[in-house]
């Protein structure tokens, strides 16, 4: 006989399903096995209970989408819901995107424009409000730079009215001054009408000693004038070389004087001593130099007291007095010739530094300052 075939391997799950016996009648029974372990694991029932109609399942899972209607109650039927009530009732979203598509279309304008009009009327600013805020601010600007000048133009006009009623007030000022040909730090007026000779040489001998100015300043004194104008208005002027000599009453050769320029600088410098001075301009330094040589025989008595006097004679090798005389020294490399008094000290010199300079003066201290003004002017 064949042997006997092996018996199956049944899966656990098929038997387990194969234990369990479903009747015709649907209901399901339990082995005493499985009975007694679900009695003793005692697991939850996990169906619903039999009240619960499928309408109430239905209504749990129905949404009411409706805006301030009230809910209607648990034991109402559900209404049916209305699809087109929510478009009804809510409005599309407008965009700025469609805004100015809208522009576009309906305003014939471009994109880049319509942007710049939104922009504008997003900051509340239009184009013509700016334009109205440019002009304003310009028209105030015009405005504040024309009364600005009105006002520098008045108090110009002002300025210069003041000055011309002070000039004309004071009357120890000249109206025309000559331009000085050396810088001086002070300057006065001498005037030369209805005075004698010797009492201007004594005014200016006082004025020397009167002087308070600074150290090392030179102030100047202008020799006046009166004249008429035109429309027969007195007024001062700058008297002339000639007028000046003429005043003091020196005995200075004509060729001298025509060989001088009618401008000169009188002054005194203040140093060791308030000390005179005169700064003439050369037209003619053959003519000038001859004639200075003839005037040397009367310079210091035709300018004293205004310049300190020297004895006019001195002792001579044999005892004897003699006439002083002029010597030939030399001053800053400068060929000077020089007066002294009998311990040698100069009184008074003139020169020519240059061919068209003469320089008249009492102090060796103001020969110094001179050429350093005339250096500064380039007059030397």
């Amino acid at each position: 006989m064949p042997p006997a075939p092996a018996p199956a391997v049944i899966p656990a799950a098929e038997r387990a399903r194969e234990s369990v016996f479903v009747p015709q009648s649907g209901a399901v029974q339990k082995p005493p096995e499985l009975a007694k372990i679900l009695e003793e694991v005692k697991l939850p029932d996990r169906s619903q209970p039999s009240s619960i109609a499928p309408q109430k399942v239905e209504e749990a899972r129905t949404f009411d989408t409706t805006l301030g209607a009230s809910v209607p109650p648990a034991s109402a039927p559900a209404p049916e819901p209305k699809r087109d009530l929510s478009s009804s009732i809510v409005s599309p979203l407008r965009t700025l995107k469609d805004d100015l598509q809208v522009i576009v279309r309906e305003k014939k304008i471009s994109l880049v424009r319509a942007a710049a009009l939104e922009q504008e009327k997003r900051y509340g600013r239009s184009a013509e409000k700016i334009e109205e805020q440019v002009a304003t601010h310009r028209s105030r600007r015009t405005a504040n730079i024309i009364f600005a000048a009105a006002l520098l133009t008045v108090l110009g006009v002002g300025a210069f009215f003041g000055v011309y009623i002070i000039s004309q007030q004071r009357g120890g000022a000249p109206s025309t001054e000559a331009p000085s040909l050396l810088f001086s730090e002070t300057t006065v007026s001498l005037p030369l009408d209805n005075q004698n000779a010797l009492d201007l040489k004594r005014l200016i001998a006082s004025a020397r000693g009167a002087s308070s100015a600074t150290l090392g300043s030179i102030t100047r004194i202008v020799p006046t004038k009166t004249a008429t104008d035109e429309e027969g208005v007195p007024y001062e002027r700058a008297a002339t070389l000639e007028e000046f000599l003429g005043a003091l009453g020196t005995r200075a050769p004509a060729d001298l004087v025509r060989a001088l320029s009618s401008d000169f600088f009188f002054g005194i410098h203040t140093v060791d001593e308030n000390a005179p001075l005169l700064v003439i301009p050369v037209l003619s330094y053959e003519r000038a130099f001859a004639g200075m040589l003839a005037w040397e025989q009367t310079l210091n008595a035709d300018l004293s007291p205004a310049f300190t006097p020297v004895p006019e004679q001195v002792l001579g090798a044999g005892g004897l007095p003699q006439k002083r005389t002029f010597s030939d020294v030399v001053m800053r490399n400068y060929d000077v010739r020089a007066l002294k008094d009998d311990g040698g000290t100069i009184e008074l010199y003139y020169s020519f530094p240059t061919q068209g300079i003469l320089i008249i003066g009492e102090s060796p201290y103001s020969f110094t300052e001179i050429l350093s003004r005339l250096r500064a002017v380039r007059r030397l």
